[in-house]
């Protein structure tokens, strides 16, 4: 929003005695008529320092790439797999990492100029600063060439609930590319892009990852700056590099990572950019491996990803790793922790318009304007799971004062400190990244429970990283045999161990190839405008 200079008009309006008792009431204070009085009288006063934040200006990082064009919808022949809201250009850089590499960008990040939609029939709104990943993206070399589809405000696993259709899987189109990143992995799958970025919050990328047979990393928390994102909560927000191979995969993460002070995750230190890519040739030779029991339950997981999961496990020990179970008793229980814990932080993000509270990062005033409009004026058409946490966290919050809030803090804590302690005897941990393959999309219009139904059987192995913050590399381990669908592994690090990852993901995707499954089609046309 621009500064308002010399204005006559357009103050904060203060409120009344009457609506002071209001206000005083729905936080249970008990204001007498004089009291109210009062407290008018202090407030008209205290809104004075509000009134000159209005004339204060919080300088914006300028825009370096300014060749850009917005461009528009595509239609069903240039994206046959409905990977996209929206073909756009952004140049970036003429040299660098990833120069000539085209990337598409999860339609709830920030590229200046471009609309974001979240995938939602509620207000759209346009940024005008990029996210720090897409600046540093296009620093590297890489040109923007779209946004990707997602879930609805990214709330569901399957893509069904998107506003513009479900992207669809480029194996095969009848099944889901995954959520709440569909439309990314999809794209990479298709060849639509070379690269993407995803968002993960219980899987958001990894699951796409696993369902196209491509390659993703939920870095530990805070090791990529989440700024410009639509927000969910920025204790579990993690924005995620997508790609057909671990060593793109790598050079992406390579590039994203880094200490940004505009990043709103809460994070003890400045991590330094990871190396990921000088460490792809270095093998397992010597580390051990923890194959953690509870994520490979034959009543979880359909035997096509355990056989793949074991022939990963094989091509691990055949280069010198050692493999061994190990147990992680709250793994089971980590949906329903996260499930408690975003019907609160959810619900409080809400409140924040978006923003959240209580972080030191860069905030955009008119995303969070574009926000609270669309709480306010346009709620009926939010998702069903973003409904959920609404409904659930105001109830708890108000029958149960939040308890439940801070029993799922705690779970959460023991939950970091199982998988530490599993560090202590291990180099990194493996399980299978989804349980199944990428399921049949509905053909038929669906009610809200049943789309509720459908969009969390898949998070099962995924979520406990996002409680805990640890880096998980999903890679592909191989093919279903019944279906042809890609199945996946998930190789998972001590914090800030995120290049070890890449290591174990080489070797299995030596052993499994690059993007199994199916037939690969053709790649979906990349003409766009160009400005």
């Amino acid at each position: 929003m621009a500064m308002p200079r010399g204005r006559i008009r357009g103050f904060v309006r203060r409120p009344t005695a009457d609506q002071v008792a209001a206000l005083g009431a729905a936080e249970h204070l008990s204001l007498t008529p004089r009291e109210a009085e009062q407290y008018a009288a202090i407030l008209d006063q205290t809104l004075v320092g509000v009134d000159r934040i209005d004339e204060l200006c919080a300088p914006a990082p300028p825009l370096v790439y300014t060749d850009r064009d917005p461009g528009g919808p595509p239609s069903d022949a240039d994206d046959p797999f409905h990977a996209f809201i929206r073909r756009c250009r952004v140049n970036g850089a003429e040299q660098g990492p990833l120069a000539g590499l085209s990337v598409g960008v999860k339609d709830n990040l920030a590229v200046a100029g471009v609309p974001i939609t979240n995938s939602s029939r509620t207000l759209s709104y346009t940024p005008t600063t990029d996210a720090v990943v897409v600046s540093r993206l296009l620093a590297a070399g890489a040109d923007i060439v779209g946004k990707t589809n997602l879930d609805d405000f990214s709330t569901s696993g399957t893509g069904e609930s998107s506003w513009y259709g479900p992207a669809r899987n480029a194996v095969d189109p009848t099944r889901s590319a995954g959520g709440s990143s569909g439309g990314s992995g999809s794209a990479v799958r298709s060849g639509a892009v070379d690269l993407a970025v995803g968002v993960d919050e219980g899987g958001s990328a990894r699951i796409p990852a696993s369902f196209n047979g491509v390659v993703s990393i939920k870095p530990t928390q805070g090791l990529v700056p989440s700024h410009g994102l639509t927000y969910m909560d920025q204790t579990i927000d993690s924005v995620c590099p997508i790609a057909s191979t671990v060593g793109l995969t790598a050079r992406m993460l390579d590039v994203m990572s880094g200490h940004s002070d505009r990043d709103p995750q809460w994070v003890r230190g400045r991590p330094a950019p990871t190396a990921a890519a000088a460490t792809l040739g270095m093998g397992v030779a010597g580390l051990r491996i923890g194959v953690i029991t509870e994520a490979q339950d034959p009543a979880l997981c359909e035997p096509g990803v355990l056989a793949a999961f074991e022939m990963s496990c094989a091509a691990l020990r055949a280069e010198g790793a050692t493999l061994a179970p190990v147990s992680v008793p709250l793994w089971s229980d980590a949906w329903a922790i996260e499930t408690t814990l975003l019907l609160h932080m959810a619900w409080l993000n809400a409140q924040s318009d978006g923003s959240g509270y209580s972080h030191l990062g860069e905030m955009d005033v008119e995303r969070t304007h574009a926000f609270g409009l669309v709480r306010r004026l346009e709620a009926d058409s939010f998702p069903p799971f973003f409904k959920v946490w609404l409904l659930g966290g105001r109830y708890l919050h108000d029958s149960y004062f939040s308890t439940y809030f801070a029993k799922a803090a705690n779970l959460r804590r023991a939950l970091t400190a199982q998988l530490d302690a599993a560090f202590e005897e291990f180099d990194l941990l493996v399980t299978p990244t989804t349980p199944q393959v990428a399921p049949v999309l509905l053909d038929r219009p669906a009610e809200d429970p049943e789309l509720l139904g459908r969009g969390t059987t898949m998070v099962a192995n995924c979520c406990p990283l996002n409680l805990s913050g640890h880096p998980a590399l999903a890679v592909p381990s191989g093919v279903d045999d019944p279906t042809g669908m890609p199945t996946s592994i998930q190789i998972v690090a001590s914090h800030w161990a995120d290049a070890l990852t890449f290591r174990a993901g080489a070797v299995v995707e030596a052993a499994a190839g690059v993007t199994p499954g199916g037939c690969s089609p053709a790649p979906a046309p990349r003409a766009v405008s160009q400005s």
